[in-house]
């Protein structure tokens, strides 16, 4: 600041401060500084936002930088190609199978990508939603019609899981992977006994006899029981088939399999569900050897969905609200599941 501006600056404040503590004291009318309100010079000599709030500020800062950061991942991750170099593609399948949109996009970018010449997909999975199983399996099965695609059964690979390995046209297991489980289950929370305790009650008006079944509140009648069983026997029906296509069996022969039992690795490869004892090396080497891709490539994996900082500011700015909302709505309603 230069000396002009620092006794302009003195001077402001002496005429705010005789204003304020001295409104009857005039002020020499050739003064210009005469001429602009108090009001204006609170603003002027207001101590700027950064210092007024430092944390707000700060908070500020790194939500912009975030959301920026987000942005550019975002356009590099639909605009970039995976590279030019012939490379294997992953796709992990882990934890319970519930949302799998970005297991969907993903499949289908691998699809698109001239680059990638197979897929392995590593299958660490007990199941989950009987839909949301379906639906990967299915994206996973227009994969594999364009290209090699191999599968490595984790720890566990059962109901979910499995219906997920179907879509691989070589499926890799441990000896000692969990897998089978073939079957559909379906929860329906009972919480009328909690209700009559705390004294709390709940009426529900229907426009049709079925549109209530299923209430938590109240116990299954016969008629629910069957009508329920009834769409169990279809999804089961639907799994079944699923397993018989992807190994090439009998509908039959599958069908004696869909007990809900389990099996190791090596009992489902003596049962036709897996065709090979061996982890992702060897289902590497098939991939490799099918696709004529280098041993030495690294695989092209799905890019993470961000630093912690910014999974952290997401939940802070309610992005998390929407899941934590429906798993509490989930657990109020019967759920399908192709799950161990």
């Amino acid at each position: 600041m230069n000396e002009k501006s620092e006794r302009n600056e003195e001077a402001g404040k002496d005429f705010l401060f005789q204003k304020e503590h001295d409104p009857g004291r005039t002020i020499q009318p050739g003064c210009p500084l005469a001429q602009i309100p108090a009001s204006v010079w609170k603003d002027i000599l207001r101590p700027p936002f950064r210092k007024r709030h430092p944390v707000l500020w700060i908070v500020s800062i790194l939500v912009v930088l975030a959301l920026a950061g987000s942005i550019v991942r975002g356009v590099m991750a639909d605009g970039e190609s995976l590279g030019e170099e012939p490379a294997l593609g992953l796709v992990s399948v882990k934890g319970a199978i519930m949302d799998v949109s970005k297991e969907l996009a993903w499949v289908d970018r691998l699809a698109r990508e001239e680059s990638i010449r197979g897929v392995l997909v590593r299958v660490d999975s007990p199941g989950g939603g009987a839909a949301a199983s379906q639906e990967l399996y299915n994206a996973l099965c227009i994969l594999a019609k364009a290209k090699p695609v191999a599968v490595s059964m984790g720890s566990v690979a059962a109901s979910g899981g499995l219906m997920v390995s179907m879509a691989g046209q070589r499926v890799f297991a441990n000896a000692s992977t969990v897998t089978g489980s073939i079957g559909v289950r379906m929860d329906i929370p009972q919480v009328q006994k909690l209700m009559d305790t705390l004294g709390l009650g709940k009426e529900t008006l229907t426009t049709a006899p079925y549109k209530d079944a299923g209430s938590p509140l109240r116990p299954l009648s016969a008629t629910e029981r069957a009508y329920f069983e009834g769409v169990l026997q279809d999804m089961h029906t639907q799994f079944v088939e699923i397993v018989a296509r992807g190994r090439n069996m009998p509908v039959e022969e599958a069908a004696k399999l869909a007990d809900g039992r389990i099996f190791t690795g090596r009992d489902a490869m003596a049962r036709g569900l897996v065709d090979e004892i061996g982890g992702m090396d060897a289902a590497l080497d098939w991939l490799c050897a099918q696709t004529g891709v280098d041993r030495d490539r690294r695989l092209v994996r799905r890019p993470e969905d961000g630093p912690w900082l910014q999974r952290q500011l997401s939940v802070m700015l309610g992005a998390g609200v929407a899941q934590i909302q429906q798993t509490a709505a989930e657990g109020q309603q019967p759920a399908f599941l192709f799950q161990w």
